[in-house]
């Protein structure tokens, strides 16, 4: 079913040219008010501004749109060798016909077409239904602070953990004096490598690339992000992409070398902090606590699928190097 499948007379195939304002007019009728598919400029940002290409899948019964799902493509790259992979986001089928199989018949598309398929952000819920359509849990998300300055007063449970945070952030990390942190509005032009050895060669993860960057971030349609490039003399190392949030900033990404994340990231949270954030990955795990900064376990998952015996292995027996960024309900 990798063009089109067929499911008790409904097809489930690609969106054809034209058929766009179609699909995003479902996909807003379908939603609760406020999330992403209500935003102007979300469709087309989202989907068909990708640089890895525009895949978005229909449902039709007849001539009645009755499904949708936005494919995210991507590179992933594992044991050196890339391979396809894609998340799914705002899948959303019309009431009239759930428990028919259309959700399954999407997915199904997306592992035949894909070698990995991919859902972020998923409660425990959620990872449930994806397991019974034969998804694993590929990585379970932590959270992350680098609390810079004291905290003021919170509930309890927070203050604790902020607390906690500002004195494993006094007392664990090297200093990043000699790092120059310049916080701008436009990606930082950085080298290659900054790219393109952001994990071990036992982690998985995305492979993104400036252009991904500018799409991501630069062009959002409704938020602003910054980015904080970390600089040694006139070297750079690498920067971060954050958002502003009401304490702090919130860390979406990094772009860096992995033996220079550390200091990248420490010399970001003095520059920015407090700085919050989430991510999947052992690899990461120590990064940020070499950095000083204090994860904690999250409530969300990554889970995925692949056809592939050995792919779907990798994706609990490896490591993920993969930041949560903003939630899918952000997107």
């Amino acid at each position: 079913m990798s063009a089109a499948g067929d499911l008790d007379g409904m097809v489930v195939r690609r969106m054809r040219a034209g058929e766009a304002d179609t699909v995003r007019q479902f996909l807003a009728e379908h939603s609760p008010a406020g999330r992403p598919p209500h935003r102007p400029g979300w469709f087309e940002w989202q989907y068909v501004d990708n640089p890895d290409g525009c895949d978005v899948r229909v449902c039709y019964a007849g001539a009645r749109l009755v499904g949708a799902s936005g494919f995210i493509p991507c590179t992933l790259r594992v044991d050196g060798v890339p391979r396809r992979g894609a998340f799914s986001t705002s899948t959303m089928v019309a009431p009239a016909f759930r428990r028919r199989g259309l959700g399954r018949a999407i997915h199904e598309a997306r592992t035949a077409d894909y070698d990995v398929a991919l859902s972020s952000g998923q409660s425990e819920a959620n990872a449930q239904v994806y397991r019974s359509i034969g998804a694993v849990a590929a990585g379970a998300y932590r959270r992350c602070l680098a609390q810079t300055r004291r905290p003021r007063v919170r509930p309890r449970t927070r203050v604790a953990r902020e607390v906690l945070s500002w004195l494993r952030w006094r007392t664990s990390a090297r200093s990043s004096a000699g790092l120059a942190v310049r916080i701008e509005d436009d990606a930082p032009d950085v080298p290659d490598h900054c790219y393109t050895r952001r994990f071990d060669d036992r982690a998985i993860g995305p492979v993104w690339t400036p252009e991904h960057v500018v799409w991501r971030y630069a062009r959002h349609p409704y938020f602003d992000y910054r980015f904080a490039a970390v600089l040694r003399a006139r070297e750079k190392l690498g920067f971060a992409v954050l958002r502003p949030n009401a304490g702090g900033h919130t860390l979406v990404d990094l772009y860096a070398p992995c033996a220079a994340q550390p200091a990248v990231l420490r010399a970001v949270a003095q520059a920015a902090g407090p700085v919050s954030g989430q991510f999947t990955g052992t690899m990461l795990d120590r990064v940020f606590r070499a950095a000083g900064w204090t994860t904690w376990p999250a409530s969300h998952r990554l889970v995925g699928k692949s056809n592939d015996p050995g792919l779907h292995r990798a994706l609990t027996e490896r490591s993920w190097c993969f930041f949560g960024g903003d939630s899918d309900a952000d997107r």
